[in-house]
């Protein structure tokens, strides 16, 4: 996907982490296609 940069998948607690520039919700589409989803969560960027 365009602009993620890295992503993490945690099976135990069926977390998705991805980070980079890409919007939540194109993320939350692509995600949805796949499986079950919760909802989101959006962290501003930490340097």
């Amino acid at each position: 996907m365009e602009g993620v940069t890295s992503f993490s998948i945690d099976l135990e607690t069926k977390r998705v982490t991805v980070m980079g520039h890409v919007s939540p919700v194109v993320v939350l589409e692509s995600i949805s296609k796949i499986g079950e989803t919760s909802g989101i969560s959006v962290e501003p960027i930490r340097f």
